[in-house]
């Protein structure tokens, strides 16, 4: 028998002699090696009003794999103390335009899917601040995980997260392009 997936063209798994245990550990590693990825980079969009700096992100896997959960930690400053707040996260592809606009408190956790044309296509948990949050060092974590049978090569996709405090300031802005990245043939 032959498996055909998004990723591979064929790879034989069932058919005597491939039914090893060593041919299916070589086939199951090669499918890992062969996955999607997502190429993301990011930027802070804060001005001189915006209390928090984002100094670096980082995710693991690095780089994301799609069908796997991601874990993103961006990294950065606030310059003030945290009681409250509200995120706002908005996702735009240039085919569709905006896919999602989602809203909720900078404490605790949330989670939100991602849907296109009602099909959902993956999800997001925000673990937010615990408040209230002290001045100084930030750590914000995200996890997203997007579904394995999105087509590599549909573009880009851009997502904005905002946060205000609880007197409507600026508390953070940052900016991620994420590309999925076509999986490279692999020769068995």
């Amino acid at each position: 028998f032959w498996l055909k997936t998004n990723f591979l063209k064929f790879v034989p798994l069932l058919a005597p002699p491939f039914n090893t245990p060593f041919t299916m550990r070589v086939a199951a590693f090669v499918t890992v090696a062969a996955a999607k990825t997502i190429k993301l980079t990011w930027t802070d969009c804060g001005d001189t009003s915006t209390h928090g700096k984002i100094t670096g992100l980082t995710t693991n896997p690095d780089p994301p794999v799609l069908g796997q959960k991601t874990a993103i930690t961006s990294t950065g400053t606030v310059d003030e103390d945290v009681k409250s707040g509200t995120y706002t996260v908005e996702v735009k592809a240039p085919v569709v335009g905006k896919i999602l606009t989602h809203s909720d408190t900078v404490c605790g956790d949330s989670s939100f899917d991602i849907k296109v044309l009602g099909v959902n296509i993956g999800s997001i948990t925000v673990h937010g601040l615990t408040c209230p949050a002290a001045k100084g060092d930030l750590s914000l974590n995200i996890d997203m995980q997007l579904n394995d049978n999105l087509p590599a090569g549909i573009g880009s996709a851009t997502v904005a997260m905002t946060a205000v405090d609880d007197q409507s300031g600026k508390l953070l802005c940052l900016n991620m392009n994420a590309e999925i990245q076509k999986a490279e043939d692999v020769v068995v």
